[in-house]
């Protein structure tokens, strides 16, 4: 007799969703080991690419690519732990017994989105300071990142549930995750470098950032049981 993890015993999604975001999160301040490899090329990077750069004027559309392609590397450092470390110390089973995949996922989204939110609070501002970064519009800065980080949040787990049962985990996720996103990553770049003063029409890249993660989200919700059993 197979035990389904959507049973009658499982608690409300709220409740489920808040006990797996509550897990990783104690997990995560334990070890602080995704946390700090996130935070560590997050502020390394700008500090590099402001030595490297220190007399040169880059355009604002250079500056919003470049400030995209620093927060993907480092989230790949960081975010596919989320699944993997649940292989790893074999609590993967007792969060399919315990909780409904629909639970576990939107809780590892919700730890996703924490992680990049705290870490890029130290690295948007670095970013800005080090590389001579104008922004001329910040409303549009901070909404390229909310939606930038929900595209990524999502990706990353249901790529991470994917890569946690192969292998070669971290090679697996790098080699999905790059092609995935970069219609995500080029729309964002066009967006910030917008925010950042450039003379471009930043509408048609955030609908194309917003009808991406509509999809993922969609995509995540449909698929995310078959991957997670």
């Amino acid at each position: 007799m197979t035990i389904s993890s959507k049973n009658a015993a499982s608690p409300p999604l709220s409740r489920a969703i808040w006990a797996v975001w509550e897990k990783d999160f104690r997990s995560e301040w334990r070890s602080r080991a995704a946390l700090n490899a996130v935070a560590l090329f997050s502020v390394a990077a700008p500090v590099a690419l402001g030595w490297a750069l220190a007399k040169q004027k880059l355009p604002p559309e250079a500056l919003g690519g470049l400030l995209w392609t620093t927060l993907f590397f480092a989230a790949l450092l960081g975010l596919p732990r989320a699944f993997v470390k649940e292989e790893e110390s074999g609590t993967a089973a007792l969060l399919r017994l315990h909780f409904s995949s629909d639970a576990v996922l939107w809780g590892k989204v919700l730890g996703q989105l924490a992680l990049l939110g705290v870490t890029q609070i130290a690295a948007v501002p670095l970013f800005v300071l080090l590389l001579g970064a104008r922004v001329e519009a910040p409303l549009l800065l901070l909404l390229a990142v909310v939606l930038g980080d929900v595209g990524i949040a999502v990706s990353s787990s249901i790529l991470g549930a994917m890569a946690a049962q192969a292998r070669s985990k971290g090679a697996l996720f790098s080699a999905l995750a790059v092609p995935l996103m970069l219609p995500l990553l080029a729309s964002l770049s066009v967006a910030t470098g917008a925010a950042f003063g450039a003379k471009i029409d930043a509408v048609p890249a955030l609908q194309v950032v917003a009808a991406f993660d509509l999809v993922l989200l969609a995509a995540a919700w449909m698929t995310f049981d078959f991957v997670w059993k």
